[in-house]
């Protein structure tokens, strides 16, 4: 384990603890030999002990690393592949490009969810007591991360803002029932015409919902999807801008589509993500499961499971990536970040979307690529201080203004 991974805490006693604690937190008992070394590591420096204390107190804490532990556990299949990608990042380094890792190694995951996901205020505490002098990102008002949450446009153009409602009906348009159940939106009944709605996700929002085919779409923040109430005819088409995990209902009679940018996907029945949106230089579509064909620029290619179809808008090209970095893709859905291989663009336009902020450079752009994850449910203030680790600094010119200070 490299020391560069957490400078702060001694990584050479970590390996061992870090189990454990994922074990203490989750409730299973440890044995007389576990207590001991687990002591000994608490012992061993004040930051060990002022971590251990944050553990011990919120009870959010356990039940945030119990959904880690439940995407380590799904992660195993592409753990072969993961451990590739991270083997080119060292062996070729750039040296004009300053590599940032922070969950860069498997046997490090556990540690990594305590210290860095759960514990940012750790890592803050340790910086500042080093008496450095470097800007710290700072606002008045804490930043929360975003939240479930959506604009619902009826057909005849009044909206309904999601956030707040109960369970129960939304609205009701030509014989069809919209039904709010559990953060999810859905649709009962027959329409009696063909008419349309509009779900849209403005920054620092996300949402679920199941299209009338039963058909379910997972919405990224800064995102819209527009639909028909009804599936009428030879195909199933929807309009997609932004970012949206589907999971297809099958129906070999009528192709599911969707029109995003200037690509189409069509489908019979499959899971796959796609990320159409406009400030992003290509339409990336990836393919979890099934068949899908990817249609842009009079091109067409078909995708199996695990390929992923890049569309560039500027050269009119397609093409296809094979074995995808599905964690990099679904991290969104997951509830992380994935910033494997991210140029500080991309991190900053992931945080936009997010926390609902406007990001500006004072000297240009750093050219800096990350490696590693960061949990969503962070907050802006806490991510922003993981990410000081790349000597790329932050300051709030106003509430929801950031810029970034090389």
């Amino acid at each position: 384990m490299a020391k560069e991974d957490f400078p702060i805490i001694n990584t050479e006693l970590l390996d061992p603890v870090a189990p454990l604690l994922q074990k203490l937190l989750i409730g299973e008992t440890l044995s007389g030999e576990e207590i001991a070394l687990l002591e000994a590591w608490k012992n061993r420096s004040e930051e060990n002990k002022v971590l251990f204390e944050r553990l011990e107190e919120p009870a959010a804490v356990q039940e945030m690393l119990k959904t880690w532990h439940g995407i380590e556990k799904n992660r195993e299949l592409n753990k072969q592949r993961a451990m590739n990608r991270i083997s080119e990042l060292v062996s070729t380094p750039s040296p004009a490009v300053h590599q940032v890792h922070f969950l860069r190694r498997r046997p490090f995951r556990y540690a990594a969810a305590v210290l860095l996901l759960l514990s940012a205020g750790t890592y803050f505490w340790a910086v500042n007591n080093k008496g450095t002098d470097k800007p710290q990102a700072a606002a008045a008002v804490i930043i929360e991360p975003g939240r479930e949450g959506a604009v619902l446009t009826l057909a005849d153009g009044s909206k309904v803002v999601l956030d707040s409602l109960g369970n129960g009906v939304v609205a009701n348009q030509s014989g069809v029932q919209v039904v709010l159940q559990n953060g999810q939106l859905a649709y009962d009944g027959a329409s009696k015409e063909t008419v349309f709605n509009t779900i849209t996700t403005p920054k620092g929002r996300q949402f679920r919902l199941q299209l009338p085919d039963g058909s379910k779409v997972w919405l990224n923040a800064a995102s819209a999807i527009k639909y028909p109430t009804a599936f009428t005819g030879r195909e199933r088409l929807v309009e997609l801008e932004g970012e949206a995990y589907f999971e297809v209902a099958k129906n070999a009679s009528m192709p599911f589509k969707v029109a995003a940018r200037d690509a189409t996907v069509e489908v019979l029945g499959t899971s796959f993500n796609v990320n159409a949106y406009r400030n992003e230089s290509v339409i990336r579509t990836t393919l979890l499961d099934g068949v899908v064909r990817l249609s842009a620029y009079q091109q067409s290619q078909t995708l199996k499971p695990g390929q992923q179809a890049v569309a560039k808008p500027a050269s009119e090209q397609l093409e296809v990536v094979n074995n995808a970095d599905l964690d990099k893709v679904m991290a969104w859905k997951n509830g992380l970040f994935n910033f494997e291989d991210a140029s500080l663009e991309e991190v900053m336009r992931q945080l936009e979307r997010w926390y609902d902020i406007e990001v500006t450079y004072a000297k240009g752009i750093p050219p800096i690529r990350f490696g590693g994850e960061i949990n969503r449910q962070n907050t802006l203030q806490d991510v922003l201080q993981i990410l000081e680790k790349s000597n790329v600094h932050f300051r709030f010119e106003e509430s929801r203004k950031l810029v970034v200070v090389p």
